[in-house]
Parts: C-alpha cells; sequence; structure tokens
C-alpha cells in the first residue's frame, strides 16, 4: 500500500501516467500505429515486469554511491542529455563520414564502429565531464566489485527471475525469436553464439544505455527531487522523448509503428507511449539495487534473442 501512495502521490508519475494516456489517445487513430504492440508492452513492460522487479528486490541492499544535490550537476545532466539526442538524429551519419569506407563495408567492422562510437557518447563523455567538474568516480556510477558480490548475492533473485521471465516470453511470444523457436540454427550456434551474443549486449547495449540512462540522468534526478519515484518516472520520460527528433528528421515512421512521415506531435506521442514504458523495468531495479552489473545483465538478456539472429548471421557462427 505504502509503494501505491510512493507512485500515485508523486507529482512526476501522475504527470507520465497522464502523459501516457494522452498519447496513446493521440495514437489510436492513427492506422499505421501498432495498437495491439503497444496494450502487449503496456501489459508486460509496463505493469508485469516492474511488479516483479518490485518484489524481487525485497531483500536486495542498494550498492552505496556517492550523489551530490546541485544546480551545476543538474545543467551537466541536461548539456549531456541535449548531446545524446544531437547524436540520435545525426550523430550516426556524422561519425561514419571519419571512418574509413572500407570499415563500413565490412558488417563486422561496422560492429566495432558503431559501439566504439556509443562508448564515447553514452559512456566517456559523461564520465569525464563528471569527473573533471564534481570529482565523481566509477564506484559512483555503480560500477563496484561489490556489485558483482552482490549480483551473486543478494541482488541475484531480481537478475535471475527478471531474466528469466524475459527470456521465457520473448521465446515464445517475440518476433525476434521466431528463427530458434522454427529450428533454423543447430545446437553448436545455440552453443556458441547465444553466450557470446550476450556478451556482446552487456556492452553494446547494457552498459551504455544503463550508465547513460540509469547510473547518470536516474541518479541524479533522484537526488534533486529527493525521491526514486521521481528519478524512476523522469528518466522513463527522457528516455523516449530523447529519440522524438530523430522520428521526424529521420523518417523513422518508416522502421517503428507511425507511418512513413510522422508529425512532431505523432512522433513525440509514440516515443512516451511505447519507448518510455520500457525503462520503468530497470528504472525500478536501479533505484533498489544501484548496481550497474546488474541492470547491465537483465538488460543484455532483454536484447538476447531479438537480436540473435543477426549476431550469428554477421559473424557465420
Amino acid at each position: 500500500m505504502r509503494a501505491l501512495l510512493n507512485v500515485f502521490g508523486n507529482v512526476w508519475a501522475l504527470l507520465g501516467l497522464a502523459a501516457y494516456g494522452a498519447s496513446l489517445a493521440l495514437l489510436w487513430p492513427n492506422k499505421s500505429f501498432g495498437h495491439e504492440d503497444a496494450i502487449v508492452e503496456l501489459i508486460i513492460f509496463g505493469l508485469a515486469l516492474p511488479l516483479l522487479a518490485w518484489i524481487a528486490t525485497f531483500r536486495a541492499r542498494p550498492l552505496s554511491l556517492t550523489v551530490n544535490r546541485s544546480a551545476g550537476e543538474i545543467l551537466a545532466l541536461f548539456a549531456c542529455v541535449i548531446g545524446v539526442t544531437l547524436y540520435l538524429i545525426w550523430g550516426a551519419v556524422l561519425s561514419e563520414m571519419l571512418v574509413p569506407a572500407s570499415w563500413l563495408a565490412s558488417e563486422r567492422a561496422k560492429f566495432f564502429v558503431v559501439l566504439t562510437r556509443k562508448l564515447i557518447i553514452f559512456v566517456a563523455i559523461p564520465f569525464i565531464l563528471f569527473r573533471a567538474l564534481f570529482g565523481y568516480r566509477w564506484r559512483d556510477f555503480g560500477l563496484q566489485f561489490s556489485g558483482v558480490r552482490a549480483s551473486a548475492g543478494n541482488h541475484l533473485p531480481v537478475v535471475l527471475v527478471l531474466s528469466a521471465a524475459i527470456l521465457v516470453f520473448q521465446y515464445f511470444l517475440g518476433g525476434g525469436a521466431a528463427p530458434i523457436r522454427r529450428g533454423e540454427f543447430h545446437a553448436g550456434q545455440l552453443a556458441l553464439g547465444l553466450p557470446l551474443c550476450f556478451a556482446w549486449l552487456f556492452l553494446e547495449a547494457g552498459l551504455v544505455e544503463e550508465f547513460f540512462f540509469r547510473a547518470l540522468i536516474q541518479t541524479r534526478l533522484a537526488a534533486w527531487f529527493k525521491s526514486e519515484v521521481s528519478g524512476v518516472a523522469l528518466m522513463a520520460l527522457l528516455f523516449g522523448l530523447a529519440h522524438a527528433p530523430g522520428f521526424i528528421l529521420r523518417h523513422a515512421g518508416l522502421e517503428e509503428a507511425i507511418g512513413a512521415n510522422p508529425s512532431p506531435a505523432d512522433s513525440i506521442a509514440y516515443a512516451i507511449a511505447v519507448l518510455s514504458v520500457g525503462g520503468i523495468m530497470f528504472g525500478i531495479v536501479w533505484a533498489r539495487t544501484k548496481n550497474l552489473f546488474a541492470v547491465m545483465i537483465i538488460h543484455a538478456a532483454t536484447d538476447l534473442l531479438p537480436n540473435f539472429s543477426q549476431f550469428v548471421k554477421t559473424w557465420g557462427i
């Protein structure tokens, strides 16, 4: 009951719920919008898995982090968010101009190009900025040896429960796992490919996104508003909204279910209704563990089956 009061009594959580409802209402008449997918996203990633994350962290003891509540950090955080938003719009194209064409012609080399630029934009630059201005260390972003021990201790239940639940859901219902269900991969490919793909995603998705959106953004928003609920709600909104400009300028509606030329309103609404929801579960795990390794593992497990086919094709496993 207290947890429900914390959520429904929090102005930012209520704002997030209102924004979600308004976004869904705006998108619903759009024939290109994936109505069923949005409902499934809400039920699974907006309700069921966040509840499971909350239950599985009952006995979790959060790691100790140093976080200061200062206007300077919020300004630096805002600059980082603007920088990442610009990267999501133009960064890939501009950065590829600096890379030899032969590298981009190779899918394997391109894997490392993409990983490198993500690590620079999402991890290295923000860390250097906050290290230089405010004296933070890696441990203050949840990268601690105690986090490894906790992932095998009191944080293990949430890692195992969420990872298993997501993998089971995606295997039986996810489109990305369809080739595996159809038996398109032999035992050797699965035995070698799954661990290698997981290790890759642990860095490429887990470290990159969880460092920036959870360890950096959510932690400082929670400190500023003195509320973990506020941190989760605002982080989820920012995560979605950071992608909205790209839907317009890069015609990402061709890839997303909002039509080929989405309006600014539809782009913002889609970012909130679909992308923001996916950040809630990770936000809860981070708020209750402060363990970057734990959320990195869960994130890698979340992306494993949808990315496995392409990984095997690229690396010839």
